[in-house]
């Protein structure tokens, strides 16, 4: 597989990546290009800003979670359609599960597509400096293929001038672009990071603005020329998806609306894929869950965004809570368990009924829970048999609060804090409901043992 692909890094958090990354998108869509995004680590904001700006899904790219032959298959499989291949890093290129080594890095996901690599430098308050930057990346890992760098935040052309020339004297590798200061195509920031592209009330105006700085002052051209230069990928084999669809046999109901759209796009086709007819509802507008469906999946989101509005919805907060009192297998995530509480207070201490499945209260707090998660399965479920170990991630700035002594979790914590600090997944009926991620790739199994508890309720 010789598709053209480019890895945008940076050396940090905040260097600009997301933005030089979805405005490269736009620019290769307007030459005709056909273009595939995606999103190294576990991140579901960046991804949507680089969906809507190519009306076609990101995927994300996690070696904790998925297997490196379940990337390659993830890859491949997303690109065979496609002209070229937008991958953008996470954290510094080399950061990764921890201080010891590179797995789960920028680096470690480029070396494996075997990906050319760009390096967008915040030169804020720099010149002459950012040369040891420039050379250190150059050298620290020759493995990684860099090929160029992309200056951010320059003030004037003097201050390009002097980039470029400190640069130059230690590297041959080109300057590629100079992004100067500009407000207008800051991306907005609250507390889980950049506010998902979705809220926008008119996001094209901005991506196109965002396009067109871009355009202005990075030289397109020749990163396209870079990416074609990428090395032939190997084949990989059928470990995620089954070679050949399954026949669609039930029907699962997804909440995806204001609140809820934090799903990995592989977890959904990877459910399609084993026989799932995905019914997509909205937890703010819709009156009760599909008629027809015989489990349910609520992700991740951001639920405390708009609790007068989800509590406001009476008939809903009943249907789910009726549904999952009937043992419809339910599996929610994050958002999705603090939205089956009893309520959520908000940031403001205001408190707002929600489904009341799972006697306790979700209290937002100013302090993050953020974790790669590791867990042991302790207890059968609908996703999950005793024994099964559990790869995912938390995300969260939220407590559980009053959790019921006789309360069942269903899995405990090697890595990560869970509900209460030991444990995760509260199991209540049929519903699964835990603070933790998960990427159904690292396991496919997991979509079968859940679809199958879906048949064996559609059955009774």
């Amino acid at each position: 597989m010789n598709l053209p692909r480019i890895t945008i890094a940076g050396p940090y958090s905040g260097a600009g990546k997301t933005s030089v990354s979805v405005g490269l998108m736009g620019a290769l869509k307007r030459r005709g290009l056909k273009v595939q995004a995606f999103k190294i680590g576990p991140d579901y904001i960046d991804p949507s800003h680089h969906s809507i700006m190519l009306n076609r899904p990101s995927r994300n790219l996690d070696a904790w979670m998925v297997h490196p032959n379940g990337i390659l298959e993830i890859f491949q499989r997303a690109t065979q359609d496609v002209d070229i291949a937008v991958i953008e890093g996470v954290m510094g290129l080399f950061d990764g599960f921890d201080e010891s080594n590179e797995n789960g890095s920028t680096a470690h996901i480029a070396k494996l597509l075997k990906s050319p690599v760009i390096l967008v430098i915040n030169v804020h308050g720099m010149a002459k400096s950012v040369a040891p930057i420039a050379l250190g990346y150059e050298k620290y890992d020759r493995n990684v293929r860099l090929s160029g760098f992309i200056l951010n935040e320059v003030s004037s052309k003097k201050h390009i001038d002097w980039c470029k020339k400190a640069i130059n004297s230690v590297t041959k590798l080109p300057v590629i672009g100079a992004l100067p200061r500009n407000k207008d195509i800051e991306m907005q920031e609250r507390h889980l990071g950049l506010i998902p592209q979705r809220e926008r009330a008119h996001p094209k105006p901005f991506l196109n603005l965002l396009t067109n700085f871009i355009e202005e002052n990075v030289d397109v051209d020749r990163i396209i020329d870079i990416a074609r230069s990428a090395e032939d990928l190997p084949k990989s084999s059928n470990k995620v998806y089954p070679k050949h669809p399954y026949k669609k046999n039930l029907a699962v109901g997804v909440a995806l609306d204001e609140s809820f759209n934090f799903y990995y796009q592989d977890n959904l086709d990877i459910l399609r894929a084993y026989g799932a007819d995905i019914r997509f509802f909205d937890t703010i507008k819709d009156k009760e869950v599909p008629s027809d469906v015989s489990g349910l999946y609520i992700g991740g989101g951001f639920p405390e965004m708009l609790p007068e509005r989800l509590g406001a919805n009476t008939s809903m907060l009943k249907s789910i809570k009726k549904v999952a009192e009937d043992e419809m297998p339910i599996y929610a995530e994050c958002g999705g368990l603090m939205y089956l509480t009893d309520s959520i207070t908000d940031f403001e201490n205001r408190s707002y009924k929600m489904v009341g499945l799972l006697n306790s209260r979700t209290v937002m707090t100013r302090g993050l829970t953020l974790n790669y998660t590791l867990a042991d399965v302790i207890v059968d479920n609908p996703l999950s048999k005793v024994n099964d170990l559990l790869k995912g991630h938390e995300f969260h700035y939220s407590k559980i609060l009053e959790i019921p002594k006789d309360a069942r979790f269903a899995y405990r914590m090697r890595i990560g804090m869970g509900i209460d600090g030991k444990h995760d997944a509260w199991l209540e009926h049929k519903a699964l409901a835990s603070y933790m991620h998960m990427h159904f790739a690292y396991q496919p199994k997991l979509v079968k043992n859940f679809l199958s508890a879906c048949k064996d309720y559609s059955h009774s």
